[in-house]
């Protein structure tokens, strides 16, 4: 590891210890009250002391076995604490609270600490975690409740102490630092019992005259990406992809790669049959296949452009290939931050929608129905039982263990033997049989894929131009036999000239050398000469002349006359090549074409559609069993105690075998660095450079010191996401992101951090997807990383809001415009709608906002229309209809209440939620409830550009704002300006 990546991975490590920086919600958690003194002195009271340690070898954050859990738990003799000092003190009167918007015990300023055995604190020097101000108490904020700094002072403070932070040794000097820090921000003083409050109506607020102490939970939540960090500093091996990720440096563009015959070829497998892919899926494919080992490919999937697709067609492609080579599975893993970006794709590897190959399309062993296995958190265990995911951990527990059951491989025998021998119509007795079947009939499909893109080259170099092969075999016969006519007809041109000579009397010829007799030749001639000969031949010519310049005409034609006889031969031998293997594909079950008008359209995109879906698809499918048997052979199968351990060698053959049966695995980044932590030589290890490829989805909302470290687990990523969707949630701020990469001596000065703002690799603006893309050689529409562009999901009127808002104009819309649809259930209803509810102000409820006259027009509205809705669209699940999304907690509980009352039976099926719910949902029709009055303004949409991004192209068929039109009061070209634009004219009755 060179001197820079080595400082990265300490910065990010700082990065993720710092992530406790948010209020700690009491009721939520236990704690412990000591008095104030004990703080400043340094030692907590005996009893709290042993409280908390109780409390910690109770709990079981760190997720290792349970025998381990409880072995560390006895050795603990340190505790990570967080000490909130500040908290707002509650009154009472008649048993109401007086303060409304303030919880019962709201903490404000928390200091993280070490705590010993004997009571002593310290400061962690390590993690360097520093105290911190909730954000949502500090100014500028959307929805204030209480106010007792603002973000520039905190961040001012932070810049201007990196350094004493570093010299923090003793708890004096960091008494003194939490001090300073705390009468800097709220020019309070830390001693006194009062706060004040930038809210004029309540300018100070009384303070709790205890401290309360937490065990650090944080620690916890990121407990394996901090042991995969603390190893990444140690180990010396060498990482790749990982040294690419966090290098500073960026790479020299390189040209995209085209969809030549090589590409072409090189795609191997599709997993669905239903669709081709579409040309910028088919880039990205391509762009995948040239990939080598360190290398990240970054894609830029928009909404509705078909992201899923992608990554299953590249994983179906390795899956593929290794089948073809017979090789070992590779291991391929999914993975995001959060919870719901993992079981979208479990969800849709668990859902491939079968075109009807007879029985190959269904699996041959017992207990798997999905192309996907989940490793989730121990918390969301019974969450993955009850969604029926395939869901497994590191020992090959619950999904694995049903499968790997004697019993069970012995049935999936019987059924493979049986499956391979119904759709071959064989009799095959054993496995190895059925094995060495599917792996020929693989190899053949590959082959003839590989013949027939050959075969449409040639007839690419023969000049077809886009004309069927028929047509064109047809056209050249005619040709042919319009040269032979023109070849003719000179010939006859040439007998009629030597006619007209000799029409000409001796007398003229002999005498030629006079005018006059000159000139009667010439009159002749001139009147013998035609329209066609009018460029070539003149009156001055002697016959000898002109039969020479018919004899280059002649010789001209019969070499275009051979040529088009030898290309007439060439196509005839192509289409009877071409016959021949569509004949032999038919005889393997596939028909490559439904029409036959079609048949001879050899167009190479058309070709290599008709392959995704006809042939990939059935290579892919062929793969599956051709694994399946190898998985049923036992191939890789732990022996005798070798089951459950995490011995190095049995963890490799634990992935490959069940890759073998599900190709994708599936966990979130913050539970993937322990299910590769091995154990040999009596100590714990990664497997650094193991996976084959990994998959970041949803990479535009994953923070880069999360992911960072799993990257040196693997060989090459694909990264997939949108920067113009929801951003991550930042643990850290900008002052303190500077002042960790100062301190991590990744940058030398705090002027450097704009190098890491630009690369990406900083913890408070960036992206995973930021990240790949400064990595990524490649440029699409003059932006790093390749764009998937063919929006499928709304109608043209619809994306168009998102296109211009974010998009500048680079999505293609494909859907087509809904007032232009047949099918299109509602025509009364425009896409882009609104309905006026007048309203001044919203009305303020704890630190959320409610309009109750929208959420009765909402209900309203759907009370007369929601029976229309599900009636006209009767093969959907009703949850697939209609989402209602708006920016306030509060305004969702007063819409579910209202809809409660006027919709009793099927409230339940409408989602309402805030647009983070939503991301990566969609709905027939979305209804945006605006809350603000029109003398509100409208923060919400105008904050961020991505919230409303994503808030419209939820909408397929409609997108309706309810609410004052007049709180929409931004500039043309901000989000709350182009949405009035777009829905003022159409109004929703």
């Amino acid at each position: 590891m060179n001197f820079k990546t080595q400082e990265i991975t300490k910065y990010f490590r700082s990065a993720v210890a710092a992530q406790s920086n948010k209020e700690i919600v009491f009721k939520d958690n236990l704690f412990q009250m000591v008095e104030a003194a004990e703080l400043l002195q340094g030692r907590i009271n005996p009893q709290a002391t042993q409280e908390l340690f109780a409390e910690a070898n109770r709990k079981n954050f760190g997720p290792e076995d349970k025998d381990e859990s409880k072995k560390k738990a006895k050795e603990k003799s340190l505790l990570n604490i967080i000490i909130c000092s500040k908290a707002i003190k509650t009154f009472f009167e008649a048993n109401e609270k007086v303060q409304d918007e303030i919880e019962e015990l709201t903490g404000v300023y928390y200091i993280p600490a070490l705590l010993k055995l004997d009571g002593a604190l310290s400061f962690d020097g390590e993690d360097r975690k520093l105290p911190w101000f909730p954000r949502e108490f500090l100014h500028p904020m959307v929805e204030p409740k209480l106010a007792i700094g603002t973000t520039d002072a905190v961040d001012d403070f932070m810049s201007n102490q990196v350094d004493q932070v570093i010299k923090i040794k003793a708890w004096p000097e960091y008494v003194k630092f939490f001090k300073k820090f705390y009468e800097k921000v709220t020019e309070s003083q830390f001693d006194q019992n009062t706060i004040r409050n930038l809210d004029e109506k309540e300018p100070y607020f009384e303070l709790e005259n205890n401290v309360y102490i937490f065990l650090d939970k944080t620690v916890f939540t990121t407990y394996h990406i901090m042991n995969l960090y603390n190893d990444l500093q140690k180990d010396e091996q060498f990482k790749a992809l990982y040294g690419n990720f966090v290098s500073v440096q960026i790479p020299e563009t390189s040209p995209l790669v085209q969809n030549t015959w090589a590409q072409m070829k090189a795609h191997c497998g599709q997993m669905g049959g239903e669709y081709p892919l579409s040309q910028s899926q088919r880039e990205a494919v391509n762009h995948f296949n040239s990939m080598n080992e360190a290398d990240i490919l970054a894609v830029n999937g928009p909404p509705g452009t078909g992201k899923t697709t992608l990554l299953q067609s590249i994983v179906a492609d390795m899956y593929v290939k290794r089948a073809l080579h017979k090789e070992r599975a590779p291991v391929i893993l999914a993975s995001s931050t959060n919870n719901q970006a993992v079981t979208n794709i479990i969800a849709s590897f668990g859902n491939i929608k079968k075109i009807g190959l007879a029985n190959l399309e269904e699996r041959w062993i017992e207990g798997v129905d999905s192309f996907a296995v989940y490793f989730p958190a121990a918390s969301k265990k019974k969450e993955a039982e009850s969604k029926g995911y395939q869901y497994t951990d590191q020992k090959g527990g619950f999904f694995v263990a049903k499968i790997e059951d004697k019993e069970n491989i012995k049935k999936s025998k019987l059924k493979l033997i049986e499956g391979c021998n119904k759709y071959f119509g064989t009799a095959y007795k054993d496995i190895n049989a059925c094995q060495n079947r599917l792996h020929e009939e693989l190899k053949f499909l590959n082959d003839k894929k590989e013949i027939l893109l050959e075969l449409v080259q040639e007839a690419s170099e023969l000049g077809l131009n886009g004309e069927p092969l028929d047509d064109c075999i047809c056209n050249s016969e005619n040709q042919i036999e319009c040269q032979q006519g023109v070849v003719e007809h000179i010939h006859r041109r040439v007998e009629e000239w030597e006619a007209c000579f000799k029409r000409i009397p001796l007398i003229y010829r002999l005498l030629r050398f006079i005018k006059v007799f000159a000139r009667k030749i010439q009159t002749e001639l001139r009147l013998f000469i035609n329209e066609d000969e009018q460029g070539f031949l003149s009156e001055y010519m002697s016959l000898d002349e002109i039969k020479e310049k018919y004899s280059y005409k002649s010789e001209e034609h019969k070499k275009i006359l051979t040529e088009l006889k030898k290309n007439k031969v060439k196509l005839e031998q192509l289409k009877i090549r071409y016959d021949h293997e569509l004949h032999l594909l038919k005889h393997h079950n596939v028909n490559l074409y439904k029409k036959e008008e079609s048949k001879y359209l050899l167009d190479s995109d058309n070709v290599n559609d008709l392959l995704d879906i006809k042939v990939r698809y059935v290579e892919f499918w062929l793969a599956v069993h051709y694994f399946e048997c190898r998985w049923v052979l036992e191939e890789d199968r732990p022996v005798g105690k070798q089951a459950g351990k995490t011995f190095e060698s049995v963890l490799d053959k634990f992935y490959h075998r069940l890759s073998m049966i599900a190709p994708c695995l599936v966990m979130t980044f913050f539970t993937l660095p322990k299910h590769f932590r091995a154990y040999g030589d009596q100590k714990h290890f990664y497997l650094f450079n193991f996976i084959d490829l990994l998959i970041v989805d949803e990479a535009g909302q994953v923070s880069p010191e999360i992911a960072a470290g799993a990257f040196s687990l693997a060989k090459k990523a694909i990264v997939v996401g949108d920067i113009h969707q929801i951003e991550p949630v930042w643990a850290v701020n900008r002052a303190l992101d500077r002042a960790l990469a100062f301190s991590n001596r990744v940058i030398t000065s705090i002027n450097e951090f704009e190098l890491l703002e630009r690369t990406g690799l900083n913890c408070s603006c960036s992206s995973v997807m930021k990240v790949a893309a400064k990595c990524c050689k490649y440029k699409k529409f003059e932006e790093r990383g390749l764009f998937l562009r063919e929006h499928r999901r709304c109608y043209d009127e619809i994306i168009d809001y998102s296109n211009k808002l974010v998009y500048e104009g680079n999505l293609q819309p494909m859907r087509g415009e809904g007032k232009r649809d047949p099918k299109l259930p509602f025509k009364q209803l425009p896409q882009m709608g609104h309905m006026q509810i007048n309203s001044e102000y919203s009305v303020r409820r704890s630190s959320s906002r409610l309009n109750l006259t929208e959420a009765k027009q909402i209900a309203a509205w759907l009370e007369a229309n929601y029976a229309f809705i599900v009636n006209a669209y009767p093969d959907e699940i009703q949850e697939n209809l209609v989402g209602i999304i708006t920016p306030f907690k509060a305004q969702v509980q007063v819409i579910r209440a209202e809809l409660k009352k006027v919709l009793p039976v099927y409230h339940s099926k409408i989602d309402i939620g805030t647009v983070h719910t939503f991301q990566g949902a969609e709905r027939r029709v979305i209804i945006l409830s605006t809350v603000y009055g029109n003398l509100d303004g409208c923060y919400f949409i105008d904050a961020n550009n991505s919230l409303m991004n994503v808030a419209v192209s939820r909408a397929k068929d409609h997108f309706f704002v309810f609410g004052d039109i007049g709180c929409l009061q931004g500039p043309p070209k901000s989000a709350s300006g182009m949405l009035r634009g777009f829905i003022e004219a159409n109004a929703v009755r």
